[in-house]
């Protein structure tokens, strides 16, 4: 008895032990993830390097002896500029694991910049066995290899580098110099060319610089995914036949009700099995498919089908696949019927939706051997368009993403007659074909899904699977003859693997084990068909039958089911990207259209769900609850492409407006267009809203929106006026030539006593003071594209020497959608135009009035144009333009009186992002409230180089196109000495002018250099993107500030 007892109590005592332990492990693991998480952001931030090296080491004292902790705590010491120290670290993580290749990498180039040349042709040697698909480390291993006297190996990696990524300048100017020193002039002509080209596409881009950073010199963080640690329930799949003899299957949501149905297709017809039920629905009209592929091509929120039409007997499925001519069918409300217009005939194996030029609608692909890129018009129809198609039989095609956290959406396609391509998407349409080894030839039937769950989109083909490792595409796992389906059965949070009749349970790291059976798919998908929570499988067997597997698997595990509503985006938001993140647990999938579920192993709730919406803006969803559908729509977006002008009133930072509306750089006006751009602009600043603090003005402008600000002179002109007379500048959007600075002055104002918009409502009570009411009855979208529209006005008279003017604002739509609208009509865009009526005809007196420069602002029309009667305008324009305040008045002769403010001093600083607030039907202009500042926003800055923070007064004096350069965040602090000022005089008033030279880029994915900061704006170009014989002229760098990162990845 004493015995038992004894050990009973040493068996609670143990019990609460290993309790406590767990507790404490949890703890320990919770401080550790918070110091790498703050290690991290500072690591990012060049002005918190030594906050950086602090929190790694606190994570290293946490966990002393992690390869990791250690490495990354190097990482800081080299980024820090504490070499010696970082070096030491380095090696000691090196001989902990010596497989993570982010030691050998860091450690080769430091050697190389330390001069200790044999030391890092080592570091680098080891580098390329562990990832010999890295460009760059074959890169500087060449260069370190010369530096030792060994030109022929040096010269072999350098050609590797070439080959392994053909956009990189360095290594075709390295081989220039290696062919013409070995008197190949024809190879070194070749690639000196090549050089140039890219230089010109890149203009003031650092090449050493940016040849010693690779995915490898960021902090590292493996992914693990969190496997639960009990074994998983035995899996239950009840299997059931819905139909016979069927060729192909997809999976869409034919009547937007949540739920997937299946359709299948034979010769013989189309049938649609609701959430997978029996019996199926026949599609009329539908016979002879060879593949079909579901899209909303006209976004009314439902599936059409794009089908490929079966051959004859001698070039059909005997021919490898192929089928005959394609046709279209619009989806009415799960009824699918023709739709008008004829797609091309040729040989075709397959369809595949996608939104090439990133305009807001969905392109068709169709591949075979007569492959074609259809472009979608809109209203318009579908039109053929050339695109870089290698020669080959294509056999499938599917939407993937090489790299995370871009605005690209390649593909790729399998051929029966050589390997696979990977069609790299450059933006604003232009694709560029890349080899894919990895696919083999004949390797059809694609898919894509991270099976490892490490944020990087892998792909899956008939018998193989293909792991991205950091944008490298290798084949892993030989699957079997079938296509692998990805199913996560217990939902555990890891997708297992479905082949050849066998689930392969996901054991992490890209690892699976057999589990159980499952019935034998050529051909199959996953989904939950039954809303239960569990991942249903549907295909098609060798036999030709199609069954469903309802998935009975017993698990307490939790699900959440995601569901999309695009609304700038696409309504089914197709290729979204989609991630989820709870404690240690973390998945990503590519939205297919249709509702999709993760398992969450024991999780109740989800830290974050993040939305990455294929225009590139990402929507955090936190906390949200487990066990149900999480239906999130897109989040209201910012518009224009501008830098915010705030002033200090003697109370708060008031908002004024935007500025630099007037210089949207590289803007896409259409269909390879791009709109001709001023660069200066006056911004009326009130006296009230601007108060001198000790005889100080201060002025800030901020980066709100995802862009680069390029500013090249900033200055504050006193505006002093007698104090009846309002004085308004020419500015304002407007084509070539640009508006001269000028004044207006104006006392009595003749408002019109007629206003109506073109369905005739009277409007005049919205026009006849600023109050935020305004005409906004025309039909509009949500992307900024409104149906033509006018507004008719009529006054009594016309004052001698007349002008028109008017307050009001712009909802500026992006440069895809504009190359969308260019696409489906000939008009376009339709600037504002003013007519006048004569004779009871309209006649277009100003062909292009201009319009307020993004946010509301005053304009002001000339009106020497009008006819002595004229008493009747129309205004006329299909841009979404809301006038608020509108009058005619004589333009004065009346003094005035401009005095600069001497720039006491400018500060260049991270801030963060100003609380916006946005109209729900964008029917109001967007304001923000500066006294509530967030850090980060649903952007990350545009890659590359900006101005170092700190002062930078020197570089705003003049205009001299040695730029400031500031990202999304940043802000400009500046101060006006007023001190020296003379007081207006007596019955004078005065206001205030801020002049700004410089430009704006949006990160639209169809704005010319859209992805990166340069090449660099100057006053002297003829246009934007400038021609190669046109050249930035300022070689100081002054700029060497690398972009922040603001919303870091979920993994």
């Amino acid at each position: 008895m004493i015995r038992s007892t004894l050990v009973t109590a040493a068996l609670c005592g143990l019990a609460v032990l290993v309790l406590l332990g767990a507790q404490a492990s949890r703890v320990n693991e919770e401080r550790l993830a918070e110091r790498r998480n703050l290690g991290k952001a500072f690591y990012e931030n060049p002005a918190t390097q030594q906050q950086a090296v602090e929190e790694f080491r606190k994570a290293l004292d946490l966990a002393p002896d992690s390869a990791r902790e250690r490495l990354n705590f190097g990482l800081a010491l080299l980024r820090a500029g504490r070499t010696a120290e970082a070096i030491g670290e380095l090696e000691k993580a090196q001989k902990q694991d010596a497989s993570i290749p982010h030691t050998w990498f860091n450690l080769g180039i430091t050697f190389k910049r330390e001069g200790q040349y044999e030391r890092g042709v080592q570091q680098l040697e080891q580098m390329i066995r562990l990832r010999p698909e890295e460009p760059v480390a074959h890169y500087n291993l060449a260069v370190l290899l010369k530096l030792t006297g060994k030109p022929q190996p040096a010269l072999k990696h350098l050609e590797r580098a070439r080959d392994l990524d053909p956009n990189l300048a360095g290594p075709h100017f390295q081989l220039y110099n290696a062919y013409r020193q070995a008197g190949r002039t024809q190879d070194a002509g070749r690639e000196l060319k090549i050089f140039q080209e890219i230089k010109k596409r890149t203009e003031g881009a650092a090449v050493p610089e940016d040849m010693e950073w690779s995915f490898y010199s960021e902090i590292y963080e493996p992914i693990e995914p969190a496997i639960p640690d009990a074994a998983p329930g035995e899996l239950s799949l009840a299997p059931r036949k819905l139909a016979e003899a069927v060729d192909g299957l997809a999976l869409v949501d034919a009547d937007a009700d949540g739920a997937p149905d299946v359709l299948a297709w034979s010769a013989q017809g189309v049938r649609l099995f609701r959430r997978g039920l029996a019996p199926g629905t026949p599609l009329a009209g539908l016979k002879g498919a060879h593949s079909i592929a579901a899209g909303d091509f006209d976004n009314d929120g439902l599936p059409d089908l794009a089908v490929i039409m079966r051959g004859d007997a001698t070039r059909g499925d005997a021919a490898g696949g192929s089928g005959s001519g394609a046709a279209l069918f619009r989806n009415l409300r799960g009824r699918f019927v023709a739709a008008p217009g004829a797609l091309p005939g040729g040989r075709y194996a397959t369809a595949v939706w996608l939104d090439y030029d990133h305009d807001y609608d969905l392109d068709l692909f169709l591949l075979g051997e007569d492959s074609r890129l259809m472009r979608n018009q809109g209203q318009a129809g579908f039109a053929e368009q050339p695109f870089p198609f290698v020669a080959g039989r294509a056999t499938d095609g599917v939407l993937f993403e090489l790299v995370p956290d871009t605005d690209a959406m390649d593909l790729v396609v399998s051929y029966a007659d050589r390997a696979g391509v990977l069609y790299r998407d450059r933006l604003a349409g232009n694709y560029e074909a890349a080899p894919l080894g990895a696919l083999a030839a004949g390797a059809g039937r694609l898919t894509v899904f991270d099976f490892n769950n490490d944020g990087w989109m892998d792909l899956a083909a008939r018998s193989t699977l293909i792991t991205n490792r950091a944008g490298t595409l290798e084949a892993s796992l030989a699957a079997g003859g079938t296509l692998p389906v990805f199913a996560d059965l217990s939902n555990r949070g890891a997708a297992d693997l479905v082949a050849g009749g066998v689930v392969y349970r996901n054991l992490g790291r890209g690892n699976f084990q057999p589990a159980g059976k499952a019935p034998e798919f050529v051909t199959g998908a996953a989904a939950d068909l039954n809303l239960d929570g569990r991942q249903d499988l549907v295909g098609i067997g060798p036999d030709r039958a199609l069954r469903v597997a309802v998935n009975r698997t017993l698990s307490k595990n939790r699900f959440a089911r995601v569901a999309l509503a695009g609304v700038k985006n696409l309504k089914r938001a197709a290729g979204a990207e989609v991630e989820v993140k709870t404690g240690t647990l973390y998945q990503k999938r590519l939205y297919p259209g249709y509702p999709i579920v993760f398992g969450l192993a024991s999780k109740q709730v989800l830290d974050t769900v993040r939305i990455t919406w294929p225009n590139g803006l990402i929507q955090n969803e936190p906390k949200q609850p487990a066990g149900k559908t999480l239906a999130i729509q897109e989040a209201p977006r910012l518009s224009g492409s501008c830098p915010m002008i705030f002033t200090w009133n003697g109370r708060e930072f008031e908002f004024i407006t935007d500025v630099l509306g007037v210089a949207p750089l590289g803007a896409s006006a259409g269909d390879g267009k791009f709109f001709p751009v001023d660069h200066d602009e006056y911004v009326r600043i009130r006296g009230e809203s601007l108060a001198a603090v000790d005889g100080r003005y201060q002025i800030r402008i901020t980066e709100e929106l995802r862009e680069v600000a390029y500013l090249d002179q900033v200055k504050l002109i006193a505006l002093d006026h007698p104090a009846g007379i309002d004085v308004f500048t020419n500015e304002k959007f407007q084509g070539p030539p640009f508006p001269e600075f000028r004044l207006y002055r104006v006392r009595e104002r003749s408002y019109p006593t007629r206003a109506r918009d073109d369905q005739g409502r009277d409007v005049l009570p919205r026009i006849l003071q600023r109050d935020r009411t305004y005409p906004d009855g025309f039909a509009r979208n949500h992307a900024g594209i409104a149906s033509p529209h006018h507004l008719e006005l009529e006054f009594e008279a016309l004052p001698a020497n007349p002008v028109l003017v008017l307050n009001g604002w712009v909802d500026w739509a992006d440069g895809s959608t504009f190359r969308g609208a260019s696409q489906e009509s000939r008009d376009g865009l339709m600037l504002p135009y003013l007519q006048a009526e004569r004779a009871g005809k309209w006649e277009t007196v100003v062909a292009d009035m201009g319009i307020p420069a993004g946010k509301p602002k005053t304009m002001v029309v000339d009106l020497a144009a009008l006819a002595r009667g004229d008493r009747k305008l129309r205004i006329a324009t299909n841009l979404c333009v809301y006038w608020d305040e509108i009058f005619v008045a004589e333009n004065l002769d009346s003094p005035v009186s401009l005095t600069p403010v001497a720039t006491g001093s400018a500060e260049l600083r991270f801030r963060g992002f100003s609380k916006p607030t946005i109209h729900p039907e964008r029917k109001q202009p967007e304001s923000f409230d500066y006294s509530q500042v967030r850090p980060a926003s649903m952007w990350n800055p545009t890659p590359g180089l900006y101005t170092p923070y700190g002062d930078v007064l020197g570089l705003l004096d003049k205009v001299d196109d040695r730029l400031l350069i500031m990202g999304s965040g940043d802000e400009l602090r500046l101060v006006f000495d007023g001190r020296a000022l003379p007081p207006p005089n007596p019955g004078w008033r005065r206001d205030f002018l801020l002049y700004v030279d410089g430009w704006a880029k949006d990160g639209d994915a169809n704005t010319a250099h859209s992805q990166t900061v340069e090449p660099l704006p100057f006053h002297a170009m003829s246009q934007y993107p400038y021609p190669p014989s046109e050249r930035y002229p300022d070689r100081e760098r002054h700029n060497t500030r690398p972009a922040l990162k603001l919303v870091r990845p979920l993994r």
